[in-house]
């Protein structure tokens, strides 16, 4: 998969087994999907085998057939949100306009990290002990910051943006501000109109960066 860290992906391979059959792989898919849910509600080390068999319907044998034990579970559930956070994240092809690309950027990214808070809560938890974890997420929030560098580098080749400008460190602190504002509102709870939201942001962005909106 690409955007996990190679840690990551050998740890996932060494830990699952094959379900060979469709019907393996829907089962598979509807452990992970329970298996999620319950790693939300309980957290890593509250969560037990048994519970993520109980939620999936499951005997509790069932889930070894597919993963050697509960790290091997939460490795897959891991893999599984950072490729559904590298689809959510792309931008399309045929918006062209910088500002509507940078407001599409920062509308996929609120939005799949509010969708997606609290599961990412608690890898960052684990990852203050797993190294694996902090790799992965750091890894991963590296590739957020590339396309964004790479964004920056060809409205720079383009004429559009100050080619002055340190494109890496530009990038790096909007970056920075977006999901730093995300967590905090998440963090506090805060109600504002994700639009304003949105739309605020996109212009801050498109500001710092000679942008006219």
């Amino acid at each position: 998969m690409a955007g996990v860290s190679s840690v990551a992906t050998e740890a996932v391979t060494s830990s699952e087994r094959d379900p060979l059959t469709e019907r393996g792989r829907r089962t598979r898919e509807n452990l992970l999907v329970e298996a999620r849910n319950v790693f939300e509600q309980k957290g890593y080390p509250a969560t037990r085998i048994s519970d993520i068999a109980e939620a999936a319907g499951v005997a509790h044998g069932t889930v070894y057939t597919y993963f050697e034990d509960k790290a091997g579970v939460f490795r897959a559930v891991v893999v599984e949100l950072t490729n559904q956070l590298d689809r959510e994240w792309r931008i399309s092809p045929q918006v062209s306009d910088p500002v509507d690309r940078i407001a599409e950027a920062n509308r996929n990214f609120l939005d799949s990290y509010t969708s997606h808070s609290r599961l990412l809560e608690v890898v960052e938890q684990v990852g203050t002990t797993e190294v694996e974890y902090r790799l992965l997420l750091a890894n991963f929030r590296q590739r957020y910051v590339e396309r964004a560098v790479a964004g920056i580098r060809r409205l720079q080749k383009d004429g559009i943006v100050d080619g002055e400008l340190d494109a890496y460190l530009a990038g790096s602190a909007l970056c920075a501000m977006v999901e730093g504002f995300g967590r905090q509102w998440l963090v506090r709870r805060e109600r504002h109109d994700p639009q304003v939201v949105s739309d605020t942001l996109t212009r801050l962005w498109a500001n710092a960066l000679g942008i006219s909106t």
